[in-house]
């Protein structure tokens, strides 16, 4: 899982250490897909950006 560059919600939940709902939320909140990307119907954490989105965040 170290070299994949785009992880499914359960991976990056298991990852980051946050909960699956928390994570749909964060996609929802994302407008301009910077976090995520969506192939079909699955959603896939982009995961440089959004390690950087949670290096910078306060609260999540």
């Amino acid at each position: 899982m170290q070299d994949k560059v785009l992880l499914s919600i359960s991976e990056a939940s298991e990852l980051f250490g946050i909960g699956q709902h928390r994570l749909r939320k964060i996609v929802v909140d994302d407008y301009n897909c910077v976090y995520h990307l969506t192939v079909g119907r699955v959603i896939k954490i982009k995961r440089k950006p959004f390690e950087e989105f949670i290096n910078n965040a306060e609260q999540v």
